[in-house]
């Protein structure tokens, strides 16, 4: 009989827990909902935008193009150029000063205010409607060029089933690193293996996907988010009694079916490794875990 009433008591405090959350993140999107229609973090640029720090390849500009919309999220200052692509410049301090006292929390932390960030860009292609839209941050570093077949493999995508959550071309493969961290070295024979949930099924020329969740894939500087997830994205970010809601820690490790290019198209400034070393990282990554079907 106790133990009966120990599994109840748990169950009620854990249902209540569970409602408890749902009106708090329910609440939550309604104020984000309404600050997005009022907060001025959004500059709408042309392609000819002459101010712009970075200049894109042709290539790259095409395969941005895809997409119903880019957005790109920096501090204050829109850096990037784009040839013959209209995008918008989403400006994270803005977003961050439109925040409703009540809601601070949801930024008391540099990575939280990313992610809330990008929670305001989902909100925002939630209420206009888009299928699909590319978001990149500011410290992403491009290649010089695409791989061959990859625009043709991302348009499949975009074209095909819409049975895919993410298409992640930047990225990086953090369960590696902490392999590698605890490995003696860096060589072929080392045991550095592929975990299960992160065995990609190559398809296309120059694209995987990967079927399962939990892979610790992180990095958020550049991917293509697919319409049916922006409201399940909205109600990871915006739960602020989960710590776990950093875009790329835990929260886009949740989602099933993305797609990767076989090679970063972008990796990051902003980081406490190289460039070097992520590029190299992602090429084991391919090395390990990309198989053919």
């Amino acid at each position: 009989m106790a133990c009966f009433l120990v599994v109840s008591l748990s169950l009620s405090i854990r249902v209540r827990d569970i409602a408890y959350k749902k009106r708090t993140t329910t609440a939550t999107f309604r104020a984000l909902r309404d600050m997005t229609s009022n907060c001025k973090a959004f500059e709408f640029v042309s392609p000819s935008h002459e101010s712009a720090k970075k200049s894109l390849s042709s290539d790259l500009a095409v395969l941005l193009a895809l997409t119903d919309a880019v957005f790109v999220l920096t501090t204050l200052e829109c850096k990037f150029s784009l040839p013959n692509v209209p995008w918008a410049c989403v400006k994270g301090k803005v977003v961050d000063s439109c925040i409703p006292k009540h809601l601070k929390a949801l930024i008391r932390r540099h990575a939280y205010a990313t992610s809330i960030s990008h929670a305001f860009i989902f909100m925002y292609a939630h209420l206009q409607g888009y299928e699909h839209v590319t978001i990149v941050e500011d410290d992403a570093f491009f290649a010089e060029s695409v791989r061959g077949g990859l625009i043709d493999d991302v348009r499949a995508v975009l074209q095909g089933p819409d049975d895919w959550s993410f298409i992640r071309l930047g990225y990086r493969p953090f369960f590696l690193e902490a392999q590698h961290k605890k490995s003696t070295g860096f060589h072929l024979e080392d045991p550095i293996v592929c975990p299960s949930s992160c065995i990609c099924a190559k398809f296309g020329s120059n694209t995987c996907r990967m079927v399962e969740s939990g892979c610790d894939m992180r990095g958020s500087h550049f991917y293509i988010a697919n319409g049916r997830v922006f409201e399940s994205m909205l109600t990871d970010l915006l739960d602020v009694s989960e710590k776990h809601r950093v875009i790329d820690w835990f929260v886009l490790h949740r989602y099933r079916n993305q797609v990767y290019s076989t090679g970063v198209v972008a990796v990051q400034g902003a980081l406490d490794i190289p460039r070097e070393l992520q590029e190299g990282y992602a090429k084991l990554f391919e090395r390990l875990c990309v198989f053919k079907r």
